[in-house]
C-alpha cells in the first residue's frame, strides 16, 4: 500500500499537528486499522503516544463520511460497510490532530519558535499492510525558513516541502526540525552531513562542528565504510536537558549550552554525539534479532540490549579518546566515575545483563525509591562488560575494533536479519579461544560480580581507593522548602537496617529539628557510630527510630597509570 501523509502546522502556539493520510484501497478490504505506535525504536517503554490524538475522521473519494471505531489504545477501524459507490480500487482520507508540547528526543514538540516532529508520535500506518513508497508534505507557516531531516527531499519547487520514504519504517525513523535554527554541515568521503542547532548558546570556545566531523571521520574510517547517502544531526540547546535518540541517517541530541564551557559537561557532549552516531551501525544495523521487523504497538522483548547499549556506550567514548578529542587521563576519569557509579548500586548483585535487557520495559524507564536496589542499567553494567573483554582481547593480540569488524560483516552478508547471543559469544570465541568466550557470558548471563580492579591491573592500572570517617545513614533525601524527605533507601545501609522508610519526613534528631538548613550540615553533625533518635512522620502519624549512624563507603579517588605502554597498547591500538 503506497500512502502519502501531509503534516500541517496552521498556529504552533496552540502546539497542535494536522495529520492528512491518503491512499488507495482495494474493494474486497472492506475494512482498515490505522495505528498509531506506543513506543519508539531506541527507547524501550510504551510512552502511549495516542493519548494525543483527537478529531479522527475517515472519507471516501466521494467525500463521504465512513464509519470508524477505536478497537485499542492506539488503533482506528475504518468500516466501508456496502456502499454501491465504491469502485474496485477506491481512494480514503484519513485526518486526525496531535497535540505536541513535550520537548524530549522521543516526543514532538511545536510552539512559537519550532516545530520538532518525531515520526512515531505523530504518523499512523495501515496494520498488516507492507506499506512502501510513501510521500510525506510539510505546511507550516511562512515565518519559518529551514527545514532539517534525514528523510529524502523530492521538492519540485522552492516554495513545497516533500520527501519520500521507501517504507514506514524509514518514514518514522527520520525526526523533523523546523523552524530558523542554525544549519552548516561537512561532507566526509564526499557523503553530505547536515547540522541543525536550535536554541540559543552564550558565548563560547568549543568548536562544534569541527568536533562532530572528527568524530564522523574516526568512527566511519574504524568501521570501514558509510551506509547511507546523507546524514542530518539535529541538536537542542536547552537547559537541564541531556540525551540522544538514534536513527538510520540522523540523530537527535539534546545538551545544556550553559554547560558548554564546562570541559566535563563537553566530553559528556561529545560523547554523546559519538554514541548516537556509532549506533548507525551498532542497533540501526547491527542489531539484536529481536528487534526487527518491529510490533510497533506492543513490546519488543530482546535479552540483548548489553550489546545495543552497552558496546556503544564503551565505544563512545574509546572513539572520543582515539579520535584526539579526549585525553587518557579525561578518559580514565570518566571510567572512574562509572566504576564508582556501578559499586555503589546494590541491583548490580541480584540483575543479570540478560535480565536487566528483557525488563527494560518496566525497569529502566520507570525507576523508582527501591530501583537501585534491584536492578541495574544495562548501559552501565554493559559498558563495563566490554571495558573487561577488551581486556581480554588484547591478551590474545586482538582489539575491540576486530571484534567490530567481525558483526559488521556478519550483518552485511545478511542485512535484513540480527544477531543472536550466540553468534556474538561464538565470535568472541573465533577471535580468543572457548574460556575467554565463558567468562564473556558469566559477565552476561549471571549477576557474579565484576573484578573491575583486576581487569585494569591487567591494562597496567592502579586503583587509589579512599577511605572516608564521614557519617553515613545510607538515604537520599529531598526538600520541599525546609522539609527533609526520604527520597530513596540504600540496601543494607544503617537507613534501611534500622527502619527509615521512602516518603518519611525527618523532623528532628534527639529533640532538634531538623530542616533543609541542618540537614545540609549533617555531616558535621552526626558522629560515626553513634546511636540518634529520628523523629519522623510518616503518614502523618509521628514516630521515633533508633538508627546506629555508619561510615561513608570507601570510593575510588583515582586510576593511576602503572604501565604506560601497556595502557595505550590496549586503549589507543584502534587509532
Amino acid at each position: 500500500m503506497e500512502l502519502d501523509y501531509k503534516v500541517s502546522i496552521v498556529d504552533p502556539h496552540q502546539h497542535q499537528l494536522k495529520v492528512v493520510i491518503s491512499g488507495v484501497r482495494d474493494k474486497s478490504q472492506k475494512t482498515l486499522s490505522f495505528f498509531l505506535p506506543s513506543w519508539s525504536p531506541g527507547s524501550y517503554l510504551m510512552r502511549e503516544y495516542a493519548r494525543h490524538v483527537a478529531k479522527f475522521n475517515a472519507t471516501n473519494s466521494f467525500g463521504e463520511q465512513l464509519f470508524f471505531e477505536q478497537t485499542a489504545k492506539g488503533t482506528w477501524q475504518v468500516d466501508w460497510g456496502e456502499s454501491e459507490l465504491v469502485q474496485d480500487n477506491e481512494k480514503f482520507e484519513i485526518t486526525y490532530w496531535v497535540y505536541c508540547h513535550e520537548l524530549t528526543v522521543r516526543t514532538s514538540h511545536i510552539d512559537n519558535d519550532h516545530a520538532f516532529l518525531h515520526g512515531p508520535s505523530y504518523l499512523m500506518g495501515v496494520v498488516g499492510q507492507d506499506m512502501v513508497n510513501l510521500t510525506l508534505q510539510l505546511d507550516f507557516p511562512a515565518f519559518w525558513s529551514k527545514v532539517s531531516t534525514g528523510l529524502q527531499d523530492i521538492s519540485d519547487k522552492r516554495e513545497i516541502f516533500l520527501y519520500a520514504a521507501k517504507s514506514y519504517d524509514d518514514l518514522i525513523d527520520c525526526p523533523i526540525e523546523i523552524g530558523n535554527h542554525e544549519t552548516t554541515g561537512f561532507a566526509v568521503a564526499g557523503v553530505n552531513h547536515y547540522l541543525a542547532f536550535y536554541g540559543k548558546t552564550l558565548p563560547h570556545k568549543c568548536p562544534l562542528v569541527a568536533d562532530i566531523q572528527t568524530i564522523v571521520e574516526h568512527i566511519s574510517q574504524a568501521m570501514g565504510e558509510i551506509p547511507y547517502s546523507d546524514y542530518t544531526f539535529i541538536t537542542h540547546f536547552v537547559p537541564n536537558l541531556y540525551g540522544g535518540l538514534e536513527h538510520k541517517n540522523s540523530t537527535a541530541l539534546h545538551f545544556d549550552a550553559l554547560k558548554l564551557n564546562d570541559r566535563k559537561s563537553y566530553l559528556n557532549w561529545l560523547c554523546l554525539v559519538s554514541h548516537e552516531y556509532f549506533h548507525t551501525w551498532n542497533v540501526k544495523r547491527i542489531r539484536p534479532k529481536e528487534l526487527g521487523p518491529f510490533q510497533y504497538t506492543e513490546e519488543n522483548y530482546s535479552k540483548m540490549l548489553w550489546l545495543a547499549e552497552g558496546l556503544t556506550v564503551f565505544m563512545d567514548e574509546l572513539f572520543v579518546l582515539r579520535a584526539g578529542l579526549m585525553g587518557l587521563e579525561e578518559y580514565l576519569d570518566l571510567q572512574r566515575a562509572y566504576i564508582n557509579r556501578y559499586g555503589r548500586i546494590a541491583g548490580r548483585k541480584f540483575d543479570s545483563l540478560e535480565a536487566s535487557s528483557f525488563n527494560a520495559w518496566v525497569k529502566l524507564y520507570r525507576p523508582d525509591e527501591n530501583s537501585e536496589n534491584a536492578t541495574i542499567s544495562y548501559y552501565l553494567k554493559g559498558g563495563l562488560a566490554f571495558f573487561q573483554l577488551n581486556v581480554l582481547l588484547h591478551e590474545h593480540g586482538k582489539d575491540m575494533q576486530d571484534l567490530l569488524n567481525l558483526l559488521w560483516k556478519s550483518y552485511k552478508n545478511r542485512p535484513q536479519q540480527g544477531c543472536s547471543e550466540e553468534e556474538v559469544f561464538t565470535i568472541v570465541e573465533d577471535l580468543t579461544n572457548k574460556d575467554v568466550r565463558e567468562k564473556f557470558e558469566i559477565m552476561i548471563k549471571t549477576t557474579e560480580e565484576y573484578d573491575l580492579e583486576l581487569y585494569c591491573q591487567k591494562m597496567g592500572l592502579i586503583f587509589v581507593w579512599a577511605e572516608q570517617k564521614k557519617p553515613w545513614i545510607g538515604a537520599v533525601v529531598r526538600y520541599s522548602g525546609e522539609r527533609v524527605f526520604v527520597k530513596t533507601v540504600e540496601l543494607d545501609g544503617p537507613a534501611y537496617k534500622y527502619g527509615l522508610n521512602c516518603g518519611d519526613e525527618v523532623l528532628a534528631i534527639n529533640g532538634l529539628r531538623v530542616t533543609k538548613s541542618t540537614h545540609k550540615e549533617i555531616d558535621k553533625i552526626l558522629l560515626v557510630e553513634t546511636s540518634y533518635t529520628f523523629t519522623i512522620s510518616r503518614l502523618d502519624q509521628l514516630r521515633d527510630i533508633e538508627i546506629v549512624v555508619g561510615k561513608t563507603p570507601r570510593y575510588l579517588q583515582k586510576i593511576e597509570i602503572a604501565d604506560e605502554a601497556r595502557v595505550k597498547e590496549i586503549l589507543l591500538s584502534g587509532v
